[in-house]
């Protein structure tokens, strides 16, 4: 999937950040708990942070920067709270956007999680990361 020519095609809307460094990948990769979806590390290379619609639940996607996202691996509550979750996103609101890591065999499910109502409140947006790429920068009908 080569995302920079999904996103920037005409029909996306997506206000894209400057792309993440390789070595602020390579530090977030070391910090990770599992092997990192591609579609996930090249989504950040191509936009380190960013937002739009996204034809998925939660209907509007802002995703963390790299630096947020590991922030994120060593906040105390998060780890305590929500183990095997990888935060990477939210919808600019109350739910957060997180790649479920709990079932040690990928492809792993992205996930919508409200942080008050808990980890019970996880559900499932998409099957893996591809299929979330494919959907960011569409409207959701």
């Amino acid at each position: 999937m080569n995302i920079s020519q999904l996103l920037d095609s005409p029909e996306r809307d997506w206000s894209r950040a400057p792309g993440a460094s390789e070595s602020e990948l390579a530090k977030l990769r070391a910090k990770a708990p599992a092997t990192l979806p591609v579609e996930l590390l090249e989504l950040l290379r191509f936009s380190n942070g960013g937002e739009g619609p996204i034809a998925l639940p939660p209907e509007c996607f802002c995703m963390d920067s790299v630096d947020e996202i590991v922030n994120g691996l060593s906040d105390e509550f998060l780890i305590a709270a929500f183990p095997g979750f990888l935060f990477f996103g939210g919808n600019g609101g109350l739910e957060r956007i997180a790649v479920d890591l709990r079932n040690k065999n990928a492809p792993w499910p992205i996930v919508m999680i409200d942080p008050v109502a808990g980890i019970v409140s996880a559900k499932v947006i998409a099957p893996d990361a591809a299929t979330f790429v494919e959907a960011i920068g569409l409207e959701h009908e």
